[in-house]
């Protein structure tokens, strides 16, 4: 079974990788209404990274 921070480092690596591709169809898109939308959720997703990455340090 994984550790706490186990699983934390491998959320935190999850969401990384999701905001990333959010930000490549944001890049892509040319409708303005759902490339504010998906930058919206982009920082959403960056903010749940930055409270898991405080967790983490609490984990440790």
């Amino acid at each position: 079974m994984l550790k706490d921070s186990q699983m934390i480092q491998s959320c935190i690596a999850h969401c990384r990788n999701s905001a990333n591709d959010i930000k490549s169809l944001a890049e892509a898109t040319a409708d303005l209404r759902a490339k504010d939308e998906l930058n919206k959720a982009m920082q959403s997703i960056n903010a749940c990274v930055r409270h898991c990455e405080e967790a983490l340090t609490k984990t440790m």
